[in-house]
């Protein structure tokens, strides 16, 4: 055989190849091109910690913080608390329990056939990171700051851990359910308003402490769903594999192909 003859064997050996590894690839990948482009290109995440998502709670919690020192604003406790003990005097114990009712809901509505944002198991874990972070927060500022209650009945009266607990859960419900309708998060933050409004009636907080345990237990949840998707994103990038297919081919009339798989 010529030498003329030779190469061009050799070539068409190459473009053969060639074409069986671009068909091996387009059939092994084509059922995970929306893989692959999860791993080239940065994925658009949902829940992002933003000044426009954010400034209602850190408005509210810096306000109360202002007010542990600004002398307006603590005119401004004492004032409203001097009309509630004019004007009311019923006081109510439902606050204990009703501050669960905004986190719980979401339950209860999927049980019901409302189906949730999220399976069980994912918003279980994202109320529960929501509750670590606001108890830990609250429990700090409770016993650094020493505010006395306006009862007098003991010194942790800032923040306010039940309007915590229950805007914490109103910012849970709105999140699972907003995509339904924007009723249902609607509604869990009039239970939650009331929960607070009930604190300082039943004289147990003052406005800045109520004011701040909402803030904290907003903020807590918006933490919650950003760090949890973030989570998610690295366990599913991490059980991805990733097969790479070559054509080999050394210019000595050896041809094949060259495979490299990453688990």
């Amino acid at each position: 055989m010529s030498i003329f003859a030779k190469k061009i064997n050799l070539i068409l050996k190459a473009k053969v190849c060639i074409s069986l590894v671009f068909f091996i690839s387009l059939k092994a990948f084509s059922q995970r091109s929306i893989q692959v482009d999860t791993v080239c290109q940065s994925p658009q995440m949902e829940y992002r910690l933003t000044l426009k998502n954010t400034i209602l709670p850190v408005s509210l919690i810096a306000y109360g913080i202002v007010g542990l020192d600004n002398p307006n604003l603590k005119r401004w406790n004492t004032g409203i608390r001097s009309e509630v003990l004019e004007h009311i005097n019923t006081k109510y114990r439902a606050d204990d329990y009703f501050q669960y009712v905004p986190g719980l809901a979401v339950y209860i509505l999927d049980d019901a056939g409302l189906k949730a944002k999220h399976t069980f198991w994912d918003r279980t874990a994202i109320l529960t990171g929501s509750f670590i972070l606001q108890t830990a927060v609250v429990q700090t500022l409770k016993y650094t700051t020493s505010v006395m209650r306006p009862d007098s009945s003991a010194a942790n009266s800032f923040p306010s851990g039940h309007t915590a607990l229950a805007f914490s859960g109103a910012e849970f419900l709105w999140q699972e359910y907003k995509d339904h309708t924007i009723w249902i998060g609607v509604a869990g933050y009039a239970i939650a308003g009331t929960i607070g409004f009930a604190r300082v009636i039943n004289n147990k907080h003052w406005i800045t402490d109520v004011f701040t345990g909402a803030g904290i237990g907003m903020l807590s949840t918006k933490i919650s769903y950003y760090t949890y998707e973030r989570i998610k994103l690295r366990q599913r990038n991490r059980r991805q594999t990733h097969a790479v297919i070559v054509p080999y081919f050394n210019g000595k009339g050896m041809v094949g192909l060259a495979a490299g798989i990453q688990f």
